[in-house]
């Protein structure tokens, strides 16, 4: 419980558990002050009633997703607008490089946390009453009488071992009754993708681009979580499992040497997210050996311009030689994937199509893809504002391309495939899914007799998705590249025929992937939850 007055509340998307809010919450309750996580995602009601139970003295909010901006902003309106008083504080990753800008587009914010948010809110929360010594709080930004101050911002937390362990929720995400938790690692990332802002938000402050967590302390949290929350399966949320140089790889060897002599070895699967130059035949292998299940890939294009563009320092070469490396050592895989970027032609949209064909036509990845968007702090969002071409709002930052008729491919594609690539329910998502569910039952239920025959069906329906999408999204590009722009409009009834044929398509496949699921269910299997 909090006690009146002298708590933090602290407010953040959770779809999985907030590990930087949920670690925040923790270093609070180490320094002797109150602290509870309310998920934003809970209507406006409850948030309301939480606040009002706790009275606390600060109210915290995690902007992770630019694109909540607006709804942060209408639930704190809401909140002062019944009465709530604390000082209200955000932090995140576009509140700590755009904090004027979410001062002054949200009145009722006293303060922005910047960078990491643990030694700032712990002192924020000391001097809170003392407003005279706001301005000696380093990693603060505020307002004070009427004009907006910034403070230098805060050293990075160097010894990531030296903070406690998340608060953790007692509700767990499951999957065929087996406990799935996120965990990380490390912070921070060594590269400078142009899309990306994590390297700018590690930047900016004094510190390491990245640090990592001892491999014993790692380990050490997933015999907890596997002993206090039955815990089975983890799923790192690291920006980057770096496996380059010698001490990296040191820390692998590590990190597998405690995971095997713990108590939950051979008991626990993991998944990890990293760059396709990465990548090791020789730590894959013995990842795998220690419970590694599955890899997120960021290849982001499929074209040597685009992977110039997004500043990767790797070539299409080099990522179908890690995607042979990956099915060498029979690891299966996903991946990111942005079909669209400012600098896009008709030749490098129908190259990157090609690229997904090649690398997906087996049906073992499922075929995702996106326009890149350009978030704040980025090197790409700012060479679009000089450029003048940067448009959209706060929440969605957009562009618009030098060639206008791809303008009308990206809207057509993203009014055929937005559903199938994004929604929880369209089919990429629940393909993903069911893989995953596949390897689990490799995994953990080796003596599933008919797993097999059911991966096999997965696998095709996955197949048949890939192709079905991207020969539609490639005969809309085809179609539009020889044509002007009024010839397209004029033409658009058969652009909307393609898009309906492949709804169609995606509608069966979805009603045999429901059968398919639904025979596995009724064989006795719990139902599934959604946790990515």
């Amino acid at each position: 419980m909090l006690k009146s007055g002298r708590g933090v509340v602290l407010i953040g998307f959770e779809d999985q558990e907030n590990l930087g809010l949920r670690g925040i919450a923790a270093h609070l309750q180490k320094h002797g002050i109150g602290a509870a996580v309310v998920p934003f995602n809970l209507p406006k009601t409850r948030i309301l009633s939480e606040i009002r139970k706790a009275k606390p003295a600060i109210v915290g909010f995690s902007l992770i997703f630019q694109r909540f901006f607006f709804d942060f902003r209408d639930l704190i309106a809401y909140l002062r607008d019944k009465g709530i008083s604390a000082h209200f504080t955000m932090g995140g990753h576009f509140p700590s490089m755009d904090y004027r800008e979410t001062l002054e587009n949200i009145p009722g914010l006293d303060s922005v946390v910047r960078f990491e948010g643990e030694e700032t809110l712990v002192e924020l929360c000391r001097k809170i009453a003392e407003p005279d010594e706001w301005a000696a709080i380093r990693g603060l930004a505020f307002r004070r009488n009427g004009r907006l101050e910034v403070n230098p911002p805060r050293p990075l937390i160097a010894d990531l071992d030296s903070l406690p362990l998340p608060l953790r929720d007692k509700k767990m995400a499951s999957h065929r009754g087996l406990g799935v938790r996120s965990i990380l690692a490390s912070r921070g990332c060594y590269h400078n993708c142009s899309f990306c802002s994590i390297h700018q938000f590690y930047r900016e402050p004094p510190g390491p681009l990245r640090r990592t967590r001892s491999p014993s302390h790692v380990v050490r949290e997933m015999e907890a979580l596997f002993h206090d929350c039955h815990a089975r399966v983890f799923i790192f949320q690291d920006d980057d499992w770096f496996m380059k140089g010698r001490a990296h790889a040191a820390w692998i060897e590590d990190f597998i040497g405690a995971l095997e002599r713990s108590s939950i070895r051979e008991q626990v699967a993991w998944r990890i997210s990293c760059r396709i130059d990465d990548l090791r035949a020789d730590l894959l292998g013995k990842m795998k050996d220690a419970g590694l299940l599955c890899v997120y890939l960021g290849i982001e294009s499929g074209n040597d311009r685009g992977l110039q563009v997004f500043n990767k320092h790797f070539t299409v070469d080099d990522v179908h030689r890690a995607i042979e490396l990956l099915r060498h050592v029979g690891m299966p895989f996903e991946f990111g994937f942005m079909i669209f970027d400012p600098e896009s032609t008709f030749k490098t949209v129908l190259e990157n199509i090609r690229f997904l064909e090649r690398i997906t036509e087996d049906g073992r990845t499922i075929a995702g893809f996106s326009k890149m968007v350009p978030y704040a702090g980025t090197a790409i969002a700012a060479k679009l504002k000089e450029e003048g071409r940067l448009k959209g709002t706060i929440a969605s930052p957009d562009y618009g391309f030098r060639d206008p008729r791809l303008d009308a491919l990206q809207l057509i594609a993203s009014r055929t495939f937005n559903y199938r690539n994004f929604d929880r329910e369209g089919l990429v998502e629940r393909l993903r899914l069911a893989k995953f569910d596949v390897l689990i039952l490799r995994k953990f239920f080796p003596n599933r007799q008919d797993a097999e025959v059911y991966g096999a069906e997965v696998g095709n329906l996955i197949r048949r998705s890939n192709a079905a999408a991207l020969e539609c999204f490639s005969l809309m590009a085809e179609f539009m590249k020889t044509r002007t722009e009024d010839e397209i409009y004029a033409l658009w009834p058969f652009l909307e025929t393609l898009r309906q044929e492949e709804h169609e398509t995606e509608d069966r496949i979805a009603s045999q992937l429901d059968r398919l699921e639904s025979s596995f269910r009724d064989a006795g299997d719990p139902a599934r939850i959604n946790f990515e």
